[in-house]
């Protein structure tokens, strides 16, 4: 049930489905330096709901009458909570240095999918949305 928690926004593989169709914009480049970080993400509220219904359904499986009631709720709050817990997890990721082709310099943080290494030749893609990516050349 709480697979569903886990975080891939960050990756330069994972485009939501409203970006199909949308034009973006790209520059070429060689990435200079590469850092590990933590990427947290600040929204869990989805997933602590999802969590919390997944609990409720589950507990209202046991007991009868009022117990039925009680172990419904105490079920929807230990499912809210641990996929808070997990939703809230930092996911591992990289900070990239990327030296553009017309001499400047940008940095993109991102998961580590897909690898990219120093000295790889690479694609900033820049979304009309303010999200950017990094991917293969």
């Amino acid at each position: 049930m709480f697979a569903g928690c886990a975080n891939n926004e960050y990756s330069g593989n994972t485009y939501d489905s409203r970006n199909a169709g949308e034009v973006s914009r790209a520059e070429q480049g060689v990435v200079i330096s590469v850092r590990e970080i933590d990427l947290k993400s600040e929204d869990t509220m989805a997933a602590t709901a999802l969590g919390a219904v997944g609990g409720g359904v589950l507990g209202s499986m046991f007991g009868g009458g009022h117990a039925k009631l009680a172990t419904a709720a105490a079920g929807a709050v230990a499912g809210g909570v641990a996929a808070n817990q997990l939703a809230s997890r930092p996911t591992k990721g990289n900070e990239y240095t990327v030296k553009l082709d017309n001499g400047s310099t940008v940095v993109i943080a991102q998961a580590k999918d897909p690898p990219i290494s120093v000295g790889q030749q690479v694609r900033v893609v820049y979304s009309s949305k303010g999200r950017s990516r990094l991917i293969p050349a």
